[in-house]
């Protein structure tokens, strides 16, 4: 059903029950108003009800010859109808005993316990009221089509601007919509509205320049892994075919570099699909409850060999002999493995990195939490290079070959990795100093 159609359909209805409204109102104020005119007069109602009364013992306990008596406390009265046993045995004024019956004032007539009959009244107060009610009742069906007239074309007037006014943030965002199918990054949408047009036109912009980092990711990576896969690519490419060309035999030394070329493309490989199975989270996690310490010592124990190549002092500390969280150890082994050999990357010859895992308790969090500090004195990260560090394929060091380091996607990985733990990384660094990379995850 179009809004037009429902618009109308919807005035139609208030003016309908607008009109029962008043109906119910009008009903209501006459039984109202008798009420209160029997409540100002209320002498006058029972002078008339004790002179029936007496005028039936008078009588030896009979209404005989009701029809024809007079009564001193009837003038007051516009209408009067005596009912007694199912019949009308007196009636006076200008309405007709139904209409008594229907909208006059009840009065219970009684001699001693016994119920003799029912008085049926209307003073002149009443009887105003009860006019103005037969008047209101005779316009009211020309009064409601009238209304309903003037409704159906004013409602056409109305519903025509309205909707025209309604409709048009709807094409506007139907037609920015149409444009993010068609690809174009810059559909326009109704933003500067203020209603719930505006919220849904920056909804729909958010998702679209989401959509857009998305693809723009996406073509970024495919971009990136093409570049990380090239060139061991070509290497492996080009000393096979200078082997197959010449046909002299790969030397154990050309076999070691091949090997090497080859197992930097497994790691990219293994690296890339890592990362993307955590980004989606689909990577499930086992946790178990482990000791931090004994952690770090394990992924010390496994770099130390890069770090003495360099000789580089490497050191943990520990205020805990045991500090125990619940994790899964091969994931947070790979995270705690790659930002200690950034480190040890990163920090020159002689250098130092202490490792120092602690329990300490955060003002905005209610559980404790284990800090892991991995602390260098290497060449520090500038300021502008901090926001991107675990973006994928960032190199902070944008001189740095690629052939001669790693992937490009450890720090990636290893935030993911914290984050599947209900953790986070921060990092302080300073140029010529070093830098502080600080892991917390929940106890």
């Amino acid at each position: 059903m179009k809004i037009r159609t429902k618009l109308f359909l919807t005035m139609s209805v208030m003016i309908v029950l607008l009109l029962l409204f008043l109906l119910g109102v009008t009903h209501a104020q006459f039984y109202i108003s008798r009420d209160f005119a029997y409540l100002e007069d209320k002498a006058a109602f029972e002078s008339l009800k004790k002179e029936f009364e007496q005028f039936y013992r008078d009588h030896g306990n009979s209404w005989e010859h009701v029809g024809d008596a007079r009564f001193e406390y009837s003038a007051p009265f516009a209408g009067i109808v005596l009912s007694a046993d199912g019949n009308f045995l007196y009636q006076q004024g200008k309405l007709s005993a139904d209409e008594l019956r229907n909208d006059g004032y009840k009065l219970v007539l009684a001699s001693g316990d016994k119920r003799i009959g029912r008085l049926y009244v209307m003073n002149d107060s009443q009887f105003k009221t009860y006019e103005f009610k037969k008047m209101w009742y005779g316009i009211l069906p020309n009064i409601g089509i009238a209304s309903l007239l003037f409704t159906f074309v004013a409602a056409l007037l109305t519903i025509f601007l309205l909707s025209w006014r309604l409709t048009s943030p709807i094409r506007k965002i139907i037609a920015g919509i149409e444009a993010i199918k068609k690809g174009d990054a810059a559909a326009i949408f109704p933003e500067q509205r203020k209603d719930e047009f505006g919220a849904i036109a920056k909804a729909l912009r958010e998702m679209n320049d989401s959509l857009a980092a998305a693809e723009r990711t996406r073509k970024q990576l495919m971009s990136d892994v093409a570049h990380e896969l090239k060139t061991p690519l070509m290497i492996i490419q080009g000393e096979l075919e200078l082997a197959h060309e010449t046909g002299a035999p790969l030397s154990p030394a050309k076999q070691a570099s091949l090997l090497d070329e080859v197992l930097r493309l497994s790691r990219l490989v293994h690296d890339v699909l890592d990362l993307s199975r955590l980004e989606a989270g689909m990577m499930e996690l086992h946790p178990r409850t482990e000791n931090l310490v004994v952690l770090l010592e394990d992924v010390t124990a496994k770099t130390r060999f890069m770090a003495e190549d360099k000789h580089i002092q490497l050191s943990v500390h520990a205020e805990e002999e045991n500090i125990p969280v619940s994790v899964e150890k091969s994931r947070i082994l790979q995270a705690l493995y790659n930002i200690l050999s950034n480190a040890i990357y990163y920090t020159n010859p002689g250098g130092q990195i202490r490792l120092h895992a602690e329990t300490v308790h955060l003002p905005d969090r209610q559980q404790p939490y284990a800090c892991i500090r991995v602390e260098d004195n290497g060449v520090g990260i500038p300021e502008a290079d901090l926001p991107h560090i675990f973006n994928r394929f960032y190199r902070a060091d944008h001189s740095r070959a690629r052939p001669s380091g790693g992937t490009g996607l450890g720090l990636a990985i290893a935030q993911q990795n914290i984050v599947a733990h209900q953790g986070w990384i921060e990092v302080e660094s300073e140029v010529g100093r070093g830098s502080v990379f600080k892991v917390y995850l929940p106890m």
